[in-house]
């Protein structure tokens, strides 16, 4: 899931995060990286969903994946927002691997 907006609901201590989806691909052969595809509905819209903020346990490091020729539109800022499929990068720390890698 893609994080994209942290709120408070008044007068409680109910904290909730905006959330867009993502489906996860087999890992790459070559690279070991599982592939990330951004959940999207028949018209085009992501997938999104507000869940608590205890739900989410760690962040993750995701590498846009720009195939043949990238988004001549793509910057360092909008890269996350333009790109639909993205690298899983569990090699980001020992933890995370473990947690992805076959036993």
């Amino acid at each position: 899931m893609q994080l994209h907006l942290v709120f408070h609901i008044l007068s409680t201590d109910i904290f909730l995060a905006y959330v867009q989806c993502f489906n996860v691909t087999p890992p790459d052969a070559a690279s070991g990286l599982h592939g990330l595809k951004r959940a999207v509905r028949a018209n085009g819209m992501p997938i999104g969903d507000v869940i608590p903020l205890a739900h989410i346990c760690s962040p993750a490091h995701t590498i846009p994946h720009f195939g043949r020729a990238a988004n001549p539109r793509l910057t360092s800022h909008t890269s996350y927002e333009l790109s639909l499929e993205f690298w899983l990068n569990r090699y980001w720390n020992k933890q995370f691997y473990y947690s992805l890698c076959p036993s």
